[in-house]
């Protein structure tokens, strides 16, 4: 009879083959489904810093030009759909111009470059002049300009994660005689 329970509990003491490779396929669905997870979770976390990086480019060059153009006197300024020249101070000491260099806008003042952001669409700037707020946009500034309008499309650093956004405002010049 001893014999017998001993057998018996022989038999029952490990797992079946069949068991053991059906564990292994379970843990290995598993580890399939969480590594995929888990990549998912660093391109969104990748994704979304780039996306705040473009952005806060974006408001900042919109900001400096914004100021800028606060002080932009049409009849001291030459400015077409894709670049703009004017004078930076009151005291009419600093030429600036504003255009897209590739990927970038590039700030010059006399005659020295410099990035104000990266990562824009090419030829995305343009710039749009008023004489009025209601008034048709005009391609080219003139000494009635009132209002000068600019917008850029960025697409980031990494254009493949398919981030685009417009920017776009419309500034009152001349408010500083």
């Amino acid at each position: 009879m001893r014999r017998q329970e001993r057998t018996h509990g022989a038999r029952c003491a490990g797992f079946t083959l069949i068991e053991i490779v059906c564990v292994l396929v379970l843990l290995g669905l598993t580890a399939l489904v969480s590594s995929r997870m888990f990549t998912n979770m660093i391109r969104g976390y990748v994704l979304a810093r780039n996306s705040d990086a473009a952005v806060q480019k974006a408001q900042n060059a919109m900001q400096r030009m914004t100021i800028d153009f606060t002080y932009l006197r049409p009849n001291m300024s030459t400015g077409t759909a894709s670049t703009l020249t004017y004078n930076m101070s009151l005291a009419n000491t600093s030429n600036v111009t504003i255009a897209q260099s590739g990927n970038r806008i590039t700030y010059s003042v006399n005659g020295t470059g410099y990035t104000l952001t990266d990562g824009v669409q090419a030829n995305s700037l343009t710039f749009s002049y008023f004489n009025t707020y209601d008034s048709a946009a005009l391609t080219s500034i003139s000494s009635s300009t009132s209002i000068v309008g600019f917008s850029y499309t960025m697409v980031g650093d990494d254009t493949s994660q398919g981030l685009s956004q417009n920017y776009a405002t419309r500034v009152m010049v001349n408010k500083v005689k």
